[in-house]
């Protein structure tokens, strides 16, 4: 398969954080989490037919949540949507959308505060409004605004007043995959052969090192980007645990209100184990509904390669419900590594999420299962541009 600019990437890489009961299980976890040699997730890219061909603003990408390198006391949020824009293109927002942060801090997985975004206008520069975090209204696939905390303007830094450090506009996509490949090993993932995609796993390997290639490497994204004092999301959680997830939001029928289009949070969660077909459904569901929902298809994924049920047991029991978990007690954070309780978890830009997903759903790491691996999809064999990920504000490379 060609790759063209306008192909989607849904290939999330999914959990490397399965609690194993055993302290052999629990060892290996440790060496996947806190290793750099393993990343897994993928991205949100064109995640359906509707968003990639008609509502291209609505269509969220990566979900990203991690200390401030600057200030130990901040949290940064990053939201990239409106994926593969070409260098010097001019990709036109929509006031008609909604950005929401959505905020978990007493462990319902129902949102306690929100943090809402909306671009004022198609291009830059246009007026941007910001609201939050504060508590809902409403709470669910409904939104309703709250007040005003501050305004400024695309593609420049701004603060707000209650001293959150703002930046919407365009910069180079952070995330990195082969997605080209991933294509032709699932098929059904690439919306633009739909509704007849080819069976999946004819192809069943990555191209080897030297020959991968970041399929992403060339284009921007759209991004939101919020860094603000960590006590503004804790609340009254003296925990300090946060669960994160994005959403997108259109008006809705009844006046004031916004209904959900897409929702997202833990990479390739939909991507890899989802059939494309049930993606709009389960973007306009809550992260309660995630048990019922999408445990189900990661079942059916991992029966489908031929892996034993365990590995499935393992994906659900860390990243259902599909939200990101920080402690905001903790300096710094590894990706899942508020899920096992040693740090602040989280996920950063640079985070290779696809390797530690692969990792785990194809090999042994993490559960020691060792039935049916494929070596040859244990990693993409793409990594980080360092380049594309600066220490300062707003933490993603400058835009091609």
């Amino acid at each position: 398969m060609t790759f063209s600019p306008p192909q989607p990437s849904q290939p999330r890489s999914v959990f490397t954080r399965l609690f194993q009961a055993t302290a052999t299980c629990v060892a290996v976890l440790l060496l996947v989490l806190f290793s750099a040699v393993l990343p897994a997730r993928a991205s949100d890219h064109q995640d359906t037919t509707f968003l990639a061909t008609q509502l291209r603003a609505a269509d969220l990408t990566d979900l990203y949540v991690f200390g401030s390198p600057r200030d130990k006391t901040n949290v940064v949020l990053i939201m990239d949507f409106d994926p593969l824009i070409v260098s010097g293109e001019q990709r036109p927002y929509d006031p008609n959308v909604l950005y929401q942060f959505k905020i978990d801090n007493t462990g319902d997985y129902i949102e306690d505060l929100v943090l809402q975004f909306q671009v004022n206008g198609t291009t830059s520069p246009s007026p941007v409004t910001v609201r939050g975090p504060g508590r809902p209204t409403v709470v669910g696939t409904q939104s309703q605004l709250i007040p005003v905390s501050g305004t400024g303007t695309l593609n420049q830094t701004f603060t707000t007043r209650n001293g959150l450090t703002t930046f919407v506009g365009l910069r180079k996509d952070p995330f990195y995959f082969d997605l080209e490949q991933f294509f032709k090993i699932l098929p059904d993932r690439n919306y633009q052969v739909q509704p007849n995609p080819g069976p999946p796993l004819t192809v069943t390997s990555f191209r080897p090192p030297g020959e991968a290639q970041d399929t992403l490497a060339p284009f921007n994204v759209h991004a939101i980007v919020a860094e603000l004092p960590r006590k503004l999301l804790v609340g009254s959680n003296r925990t300090g645990i946060i669960n994160v997830w994005m959403t997108t939001s259109t008006p809705g029928t009844a006046r004031g209100t916004y209904a959900q289009v897409e929702r997202l949070a833990v990479p390739a969660l939909n991507e890899l184990f989802m059939d494309f077909q049930a993606h709009d459904a389960s973007n306009r569901l809550t992260p309660t509904s995630d048990a019922a929902n999408q445990s189900n298809f990661i079942r059916s994924f991992v029966q489908t390669i031929g892996r034993p049920q365990g590995i499935a047991d393992a994906v659900i029991s860390v990243a259902i419900p599909d939200a990101i978990t920080a402690d905001l007690t903790k300096p710094f954070g590894t990706y899942f590594g508020a899920r096992l309780g040693k740090n602040l978890g989280g996920r950063r830009p640079k985070d290779d999420v696809i390797d530690v997903t692969t990792s785990v759903v194809f090999g042994s790491a993490v559960t020691g299962i060792t039935q049916g691996i494929i070596p040859t999809l244990l990693r993409d064999n793409v990594g980080p541009n360092p380049a594309n990920f600066p220490r300062t504000f707003p933490y993603l490379g400058e835009p091609r």
